[in-house]
């Protein structure tokens, strides 16, 4: 008789905890984005978008206070949000994997 044997890796790896993660930081990215662009003149909106995009956000001390920063800034902080973003769906998503060292010592 056939037995059904298990395929390894025939599922996906299960990680509610990094894609819960990746779905709350994902959203979260978008509404202060969204927020910072409809409401510049927010502080605390800014502070909260400079927070959570850390620590790519410290770029923006690159910045200087020329006309037409702001746009550049938005865009910044967009891109610090999204870089996080992805690094957590990758965490998220990924397969677990035998860590073994590339050069055998």
């Amino acid at each position: 008789m056939l037995e059904a044997m298990p395929i390894a890796n025939s599922r996906l790896p299960h990680r509610p905890g990094w894609r819960a993660a990746a779905s709350i930081y994902t959203v979260a990215g978008a509404v202060c984005i969204l927020g910072c662009a409809l409401v510049p003149e927010s502080d605390v909106g800014m502070l909260v978008a400079i927070a959570g995009g850390l620590p790519w956000s410290l770029s923006l001390l690159t910045l200087g206070l020329s006309p037409g920063v702001a746009y550049t800034a938005l865009l910044m902080l967009a891109g610090s949000w999204a870089l996080n973003a992805a690094l957590l769906w990758w965490l998220a998503l990924r397969r677990p994997g035998h860590h073994t060292p590339s050069h055998p010592a």
